[in-house]
């Protein structure tokens, strides 16, 4: 075990009961006092089991003091009781520290509910109730920031709180008063009975500061008032004070409705880059402020403190919760599990920092629990002794040495996942030259030239025209510089420096990418390699610059997502929101950020090209399931249910089954999706208000499907897609039932569209149906036909296409033996043998057809394997040749192989004996 958790073997380890007392009495004298002046508590709370239970604070019980006594003298004494309790246990080991943090939490709610319930009836009874201008009753809001936000209140914390009251009016009483008055006269005086202190001392010291305007704001506001301060005034540490924001007291479900509309704000729906900027002068402010000598001993704001863990987890809050919503959490524990469940930072460095989390919030529980003070200092003397004895240490070095080693590892964290930002140097070449470009392009043209900076005119005019805002101007002072000092070491040529600048020109409105780039200057140097070596990557980064943030990542092009990975993130997705245009936008940022992260390994030969065929493919059957949830969820909300969900996620009753590079699973960059939509069906009718019977409850989710599928969004669109290979193309219903596509390909059906069944497959839906397909497929493909025929049909079909593509004689696809005429080659085999060979319709993947044509037999091993080798070769140019912009050079290189393809499909459409379908092509090869 490492040194850094070896105390968790005492401090978590129960004291035996006879011990306890003593040691309660000896590491917290506030605990020993409350004791000796009320000695029945401690005979009560152990005679009730509460000493040794999880039994929290409870408001009935507050109820009976208050009925027994004054409102502010119940409140001091319930919450004096319960602390007792709270310290004992923690002090015994009996508590861990969740239920330390969450009891002192609810303590504090409870009392903050029986206040604000107190005097508002009390001011009631004087004023009235407070209406709006429709008459409706409102209420006090009353909302927890800070540590009572994150239900983690340590011994004795104050409490951060914000009050709002839905909307202005006036009272119905007889001495009429405004909303705004009273409400903060209520506020007011739920302020004074918490935090007064009588010889009761206080309840809990109460810090209104965190409202719009602090201290210079009113008191209490109204919710318009507050979304306009928001929206108007509100600076990024406001932002970060909110994450925290929770609904404690008062009208909760009014303030819910609050919360919602202050969540654009908060949460940003992009990764909010431009915040980082803002959290980096936030951390040195408090960095600089725990440096002071005062301060270097502070377990709470001192370097590598608790603030520094609480800061490090809200800053991954506020830069991605608008997309990762499972990151809008109030307490830290859930916080640092979706950073590490999102992969944000390592497991192990996760780990670390709950431990520490856990060691240092203790340790300044112990403290505070000494004598009820809001201290964050190790104290000197005979109160150091009390608090290495309440952390069951051996001594006060042991306890430094160990609180040294927790600080300096999480400072060791902090500063390798946010570094600080780098100061500009001022005298340094390229800063000179940026200030060059921008106030004197003439002066500053023979410098330049050294870099060959063609595309700089341009650049500078586009930016000029764009009329950057102050903040992006500085943003671009900061990162101009370390930009040109990357493309001077890259040597870009003209082409790709223009790239770059298109970027900088396409992010510059929104700047934090700016500073993004100049925090993880690596991410430059990947960003310059990837422009100059692929248009694609580099024209989809610049339409999407949020792909910026996959850049970041030094696993780039390294680690890619598996099938289950994906369906996870997508099913995440689905279920953190409910708003179908996020939900849509998120889909597509998860469909783009594969793609490039798939382009990224391909261009660095990671992956096959084979390899990226699948992946893509996989990547868009998880994309059309997880349409398919969202439709069916939106024509349930309209329609009822027609067919349940299905164990696996599916919908029951309907088949979607893809065709062409989706059913072969060989789909590219720049496929779309051919689809069919089939289903079962039946005489049921759904069960919505607007009911409708199967036929057309289908239709409607392929409808919305298909919609979702091409809805074009901020992130782009998720696939074209084409439907005209149903039964009877465009002239046929949307969706078909089973029984009707069996009719149609076993009746009606076109030779070529038996072609093109040799490669669809069930791509989603429900798995009952997959096999109801299947069984259509078979029986169609199984229909014997004269070889002579199909040989005839697919060679006027090929011949028809070359004619149509007669100026393409070297693409990769088009050329003679390219890519059309090797997948014709093993469509004529699954035609001609499957009558009789039932094994071949197991495959729709052209090579799998292949090589089971040459396990039957109708191909020999050296044809099957060169026709495979060409395919594979031929497949890779044309993928280099999408990714990197030049498919002409590249298909022209793509000759390998393509004689012998050539060779096999002229002796099989020209010279081929049509008496016999199983003649083996490869004998005429050559």
């Amino acid at each position: 075990m490492s040194s850094g958790t070896h105390w968790l073997l005492h401090t978590d380890a129960a004291l035996p009961s006879e011990q306890r007392l003593v040691h309660v009495q000896d590491c917290s004298p506030f605990a020993s006092a409350l004791m000796a002046r009320h000695p029945q508590w401690q005979t009560t709370l152990s005679e009730d089991g509460r000493l040794d239970s999880s039994t929290g604070p409870s408001n009935v019980r507050l109820g009976q003091w208050v009925g027994e006594f004054k409102l502010d003298i119940a409140l001091r004494r319930f919450r004096n009781q319960e602390m007792l309790r709270i310290v004992w246990r923690d002090l015994c080991g009996l508590a861990p520290l969740g239920e330390t943090l969450g009891d002192m939490t609810v303590l504090a709610e409870l009392c903050l509910e029986a206040t604000v319930a107190y005097h508002d009836q009390k001011l009631a009874r004087k004023f009235g109730r407070p209406r709006d201008e429709h008459k409706t009753a409102q209420r006090l809001v009353v909302i927890g920031m800070g540590k009572l936000g994150g239900k983690e209140l340590n011994l004795s914390s104050d409490i951060d709180i914000i009050f709002a009251f839905p909307r202005n009016g006036q009272c119905d009483g007889p001495r009429k008063i405004s909303n705004e008055v009273f409400f903060s006269r209520l506020a007011r005086a739920v302020i004074n009975s918490l935090s007064d202190i009588t010889e009761d001392g206080f309840c809990f010291r109460v810090d209104t500061r965190l409202r719009p305007f602090g201290q210079a704001g009113p008191i209490a506001a109204s919710f318009a008032a507050m979304e306009q301060y928001y929206q108007r005034e509100g600076r990024d540490w406001e932002r970060y004070a909110l994450v925290k924001a929770r609904l404690v007291a008062g009208d909760i479900d009014a303030g819910a409705r609050l919360m919602q509309r202050l969540s654009p704000f908060i949460y940003r729906r992009y990764i909010d880059f431009g915040a980082i900027e803002a959290l980096q002068e936030m951390h040195a402010s408090v960095r600089a402020d725990a440096e002071r000598s005062d301060r270097l001993d502070d377990i709470k704001r001192g370097p590598g403190g608790i603030r520094e863990i609480e800061f490090l987890a809200q800053t991954f809050q506020l830069l991605r919760g608008g997309r990762e919503l499972e990151l809008q959490t109030q307490t830290l524990a859930q916080s640092l599990n979706q950073i590490e469940s999102l992969d944000l930072i390592e497991a192990t460095s996760a780990a670390e920092l709950r431990s520490d989390y856990t060691f240092m919030r203790k340790l300044e529980n112990r403290v505070q629990g000494l004598h009820d003070q809001q201290v964050h200092q190790l104290p000197h003397g005979d109160d150091l002794l009390r608090i290495v004895r309440a952390m069951r240490l051996d001594s006060p070095n042991t306890l430094q040495a160990q609180l040294a080693l927790v600080r300096d590892r999480v400072t060791g964290h902090f500063q390798s996942i946010f570094p600080s930002l780098p100061e500009p140097e001022e005298q340094s070449r390229w800063t000179t030259m940026w200030r060059g470009m921008r106030e004197d392009m003439q002066a500053a043209n023979s410098e330049l030239q050294q870099l060959s900076l063609g595309p700089r005119e341009d650049f500078m005019q586009r930016l000029q025209r764009q009329v950057p805002s102050d903040r992006a101007r500085r943003r671009l002072d900061r990162f101009i510089p370390v930009l040109l000092e990357r493309i001077d070491r890259a040597s870009l040529d003209p082409t790709a420096l223009a790239r770059v600048f298109d970027l900088v020109v396409a992010i510059t409105r929104r700047s934090g990418y700016l500073i993004l780039l100049v925090q993880h200057t690596p991410a430059i140097d990947r960003l310059l390699d990837l422009f100059s070596r692929s248009r694609w990557i580099a024209d989809k980064v610049i339409r999407y610059p949020a792909l910026l943030d996959e850049l970041i990542d030094p696993s780039l092009g390294r680690q890619l997502p598996a099938p289950g990975e994906l369906q996870q993130s997508i099913s995440r997705i689905l279920t953190i929101s409910t708003d179908t245009e996020a939900r849509l936008d998120n889909l597509n940022h998860l469909k783009q950020a594969t793609m490039l992260r798939v382009a990224v390994a391909h261009l660095r030969g990671v992956i096959r090209s084979d390899e990226v065929l699948s992946i893509l493919s996989v990547l868009a059957d998880s994309m059309i399931r997880g349409v398919m949830l969202l439709a069916a969820e939106e024509i349930r909300h309209r329609h009822g249910d027609l067919a349940g969900p299905q164990p696996d996620g599916g919908i029951a009753g309907i088949a979607v089954i893809g065709y062409g590079t989706l059913g072969a699973r060989e789909l590219g960059y720049d496929s779309d999706l051919d689809l069919v939509f089939l289903f079962q069906a039946g005489t049921r009718r759904s069960d919505g208000r607007r009911p409708l019977d199967a036929p057309r409850w289908f239709g409607r989710l392929a409808q919305r499907m298909l919609s979702f599928l091409t809805a074009s969004t901020p992130s782009g669109r998720l696939y074209a897609a084409d439907t005209r290979l149903r039964p009877n193309g465009r002239a046929g219903a949307l969706v078909s039932s089973i029984a009707a596509f069996e009719s149609y390909q076993l009746n009606d059906a076109w030779l070529w569209e038996r072609q093109a069944l040799t490669r669809a497959r069930f791509v989603a839906g429900d798995e009952t149906m997959a096999g109801k397909y299947d069984a259509v497929r078979r029986a169609a493909l199984q229909r014997p036909i004269a070889a002579p025929v199909v040989i005839e049909a697919l060679g006027e079909m090929r011949a028809k296409m070359r004619s149509a593509h007669q100026g393409d004689t070297v693409s990769s696809k088009h050329r003679l033996g390219g890519l059309i005429d090797i997948e014709f080659i093993a469509q004529l085999g699954v035609l001609s043998l499957t009558p009789n060979q039932a094994e071949l319709l197991a495959e729709t993947n052209t090579a799998g057809q292949l090589r089971t044509l040459q396990q039957v037999g109708w191909l020999d091993a050296t044809t099957a394997r060169e026709l495979i080798t060409t395919m594979i070769a031929l497949r890779q140019a044309r993928l280099m040749a999408l990714l990197g912009g030049n498919a002409s050079a590249a298909d022209e290189s793509a000759t390998i192989g393509t004689s012998i393809s050539a060779a096999v499909y002229r002796s099989l459409f020209h010279a081929a004996d049509d008496s016999n379908p199983g003649c083996d092509p490869g004998s005429n090869s050559d």
